[in-house]
């Protein structure tokens, strides 16, 4: 299996994914970038932020710096779109060890619908259940990331997916290393990718993968913080989040775009 090609998505996803895995070989060791797999990001602001996110879109179609504070956004904004570039941004939600106490609650409270199994996707899982995944993120709006990643092969983490009794994933949740060990934030991992079919929504099936993988990583990868970027307007999302522990933040995701080379108006939803 080369893990490498498996990519999912739109034409535009998977060209985006496969520029920024050849970004990913030569900036990993460098602690000022961050990497799920879906692009090489900015791990936290620096001095040059608005240059290097506008290399990171002319390079990749999209650059992300984490942990921008709100109050700076604008002006970082305002920079990137005068030179033609576009924009975007989704709120930073995080948790901590309120998140990990959260999840265990809600796993000691609740239980798995009886006719679900529970699937953590790997080295051995068959490529159409880790395909049946990926095309259940993109039909919830939500950009894969590679096969690699989901298998928790190229970073340290997981996927996690409830499967109904034909085999097919009914929901799903992940988590996933994306800082260099010297980064500011170097405990912090991200966490979501949170979806779930339109028919099995309301049995709190996403909510109980998403505590899964939370306490997962805090319990067997040390992780500390856990970070995921919401749209201002996803009630549903900031919802699910706060049940968890994971909350808003003073910062954001910013996104510099280049349009025609990313091929899509945003990376994900």
């Amino acid at each position: 299996m080369v893990y490498e090609e498996e990519y999912f998505g739109t034409p535009a996803q998977v060209g985006l994914m496969r520029r920024s895995a050849d970004l990913w070989r030569l900036l990993s060791s460098d602690p000022r970038f961050a990497s799920y797999g879906r692009l090489v990001a900015l791990s936290t602001p620096v001095a040059d932020t608005a240059e290097l996110l506008i290399s990171l879109a002319r390079l990749q179609g999209a650059g992300v710096c984490y942990y921008l504070p709100k109050t700076e956004c604008d002006a970082l904004f305002s920079q990137v779109q005068a030179l033609g570039f576009g924009t975007d941004r989704h709120e930073h939600f995080r948790g901590g060890k309120r998140a990990y106490a959260a999840s265990r609650a809600v796993l000691a409270k609740h239980e798995m619908p009886a006719d679900l199994s529970l699937c953590r996707l790997d080295r051995a899982s068959d490529t159409k259940v880790v395909a049946d995944v990926a095309a259940l993120c993109q039909d919830c709006g939500l950009m894969p990331v590679p096969g690699s990643v989901m298998r928790g092969v190229a970073r340290r983490g997981l996927t996690l997916a409830a499967l109904d009794p034909t085999g097919a994933p009914v929901a799903t949740a992940s988590a996933f290393g994306l800082h260099h060990p010297d980064a500011l934030h170097a405990g912090d991992v991200f966490w979501g990718m949170l979806a779930t079919r339109p028919d099995r929504r309301g049995q709190k099936i996403a909510l109980l993968l998403g505590a899964m993988a939370l306490c997962h990583m805090w319990e067997v990868e040390g992780a500390r913080g856990f970070i995921t970027g919401v749209r201002a307007d996803n009630a549903s999302s900031k919802r699910l989040c706060n049940r968890l522990g994971v909350e808003e933040t003073a910062w954001v995701y910013a996104q510099c775009l280049d349009r025609a080379l990313l091929g899509t108006g945003r990376v994900t939803k």
